[in-house]
């Protein structure tokens, strides 16, 4: 299985979220309005606002849900997914943002993470120092013979 590849996009959330549940399979479905800023490099290093545009956002499943109790109008965001076209209800071609994964912006929003154990199982096994994985193994010492010419 190869790493999946998509578009990370870093924007606000500009309208009302809201959650729909589908007629058909009941699959819950979060949706607002995202708006993007673009900025271009100058040579000097700085960077300029160049515009912003708006983009429709979908998320779907259990994150929908989660989503919608998470996410207000002006919280910033980051959101890994793809651009897709669709034909809406009335028959017109829309293009949408379909997120897999949607999250708070780190650098703009104050975050408490949740260190309490989660269901499953442990995350930490006993008598393993996690700082092990990191570190080379102790490997034995390589001797060397010295090289001998003509023998």
């Amino acid at each position: 299985m190869g790493i999946k590849n998509g578009t990370i996009i870093v924007g606000h959330i500009a309208g009302d979220p809201k959650l729909t549940y589908s007629e058909k399979t009941g699959t819950p479905r979060f949706y607002a309005r995202i708006g993007v800023d673009h900025w271009r490099r100058e040579e000097d290093g700085t960077f300029t606002k160049t515009d912003r545009t708006f983009h429709d956002l979908a998320l779907r499943y259990k994150a929908a849900e989660a989503a919608m109790d998470l996410f207000k109008k002006g919280d910033d965001i980051i959101a890994t997914g793809r651009f897709e076209t669709f034909t809406d209800t009335t028959g017109a071609e829309r293009e949408e943002f379909r997120a897999d994964t949607l999250a708070p912006n780190p650098v703009s929003t104050r975050l408490n993470i949740d260190r309490e154990p989660r269901n499953g199982p442990d995350r930490e096994t006993p008598g393993v120092d996690r700082a092990q994985a990191f570190e080379r193994p102790q490997q034995p010492a390589q001797t060397r013979e010295p090289a001998a010419l003509g023998h």
